[in-house]
């Protein structure tokens, strides 16, 4: 009996040792990802792109990459969480321009922005100005209807401190007109109620190029110092005599501060691996985004001046986020 037991035990022991084996093949190294942290909710572009990058990264890899939805305070919920993690590349956030304008909009801020630090940018999306179509044909009818009526143009936007809320708010004040800004839970609702004719104009991504087509709304210009590959014969707003209404919605990846010099590197060549991949730029493409690669000092340059710059709008429209 006392063999029987011993060998059992053996046995047992043995099962629980193949079983973690299969389970974890191999202990991950700090280069493995395990882990995009989506500060938003299921559904949207944010959502999508990281499913996407997600799928990409892993690779070869044993162990899955879960897309992890944190949503929340416009986005600091899921970042305190990165911010809070073990710096050992294990744990990614999906930032956007949120990530940037968050420290200057909420004061019980539940992270200090020292804590994250870029890695690399993945996609891009130029905003596109959209008005109803049966209220202007052109910048100038938009522009002349604002200053005949102060006030009465409407912006929706998909969330105060929004990357649409910016851009109205920047192109309002560059052009020095009186406008009302509507801000709604998220996309799917601001672009129900544009297309539904509650709200006049909206700042968004190629996306809704789609109801141009239909008739239901009017591309005016593109927020970008060039044209789009995928809209050439949509001016810029430079074009049109507004200079510098530059916005759009963008994606990289961040890792908490003190991630080892080695980790960062391997997860650099992955991400442009993955942003490169012809499946990845297709996709971003149906998205209405543009999925480039820059890398970490290229991005952190271009994080800084959107802080700057974005900083200078919410201070000047008292934006803040409860």
């Amino acid at each position: 009996m006392r063999v029987w037991k011993t060998w059992l035990a053996a046995a047992a022991s043995g099962l629980l040792f193949n079983l973690a084996g299969a389970a974890w093949a191999a202990p991950p190294d700090a280069t493995q990802i395990e882990r995009i942290v989506i500060p938003y909710s299921v559904g949207g572009i944010t959502d999508l792109y990281g499913r996407l990058l997600a799928e990409q990264l892993q690779g070869g890899q044993k162990l899955p990459i879960l897309a992890d939805n944190r949503p929340g305070g416009g986005g600091a919920i899921g970042t305190a969480f990165v911010a809070k993690s073990k710096p050992d590349g294990r744990t990614l956030l999906l930032g956007s321009v949120g990530t940037a304008t968050n420290p200057a909009m909420i004061k019980a801020l539940p992270y200090a922005p020292r804590d994250i630090v870029p890695v690399a940018q993945v996609a891009i999306s130029p905003l596109i100005l959209y008005v109803r179509a049966d209220l202007a044909k052109d910048l100038d009818q938009l522009v002349a209807y604002a200053r005949q009526s102060p006030g009465k143009l409407t912006f929706a936007n998909s969330g105060v401190g929004s990357s649409p809320n910016l851009a109205a708010a920047l192109f309002a004040r560059q052009l020095g007109l009186q406008v009302t800004h509507v801000s709604y839970r998220g996309t799917s609702a601001a672009i129900n109620d544009f297309l539904g004719g509650q709200v006049d104009a909206y700042f968004d991504t190629l996306q809704a190029m789609t109801h141009v087509r239909t008739g239901r709304i009017r591309a005016i210009a593109v927020a970008a110092p060039e044209r789009l590959a995928d809209a050439p014969d949509l001016p810029t707003l430079d074009e049109l005599g507004v200079r510098d209404v530059h916005a759009s919605s963008w994606w990289g990846i961040f890792v908490p501060a003190g991630t080892p010099p080695a980790v960062m590197r391997e997860l650099q060549a992955r991400l442009r691996k993955a942003v490169e991949n012809p499946v990845v730029q297709e996709q971003a493409r149906k998205m209405g985004a543009v999925a480039i690669y820059r890398d970490q000092p290229a991005f952190q340059a271009f994080f800084d001046s959107e802080i700057r710059r974005w900083n200078a709008i919410i201070a000047a429209e008292h934006l803040s986020i409860e």
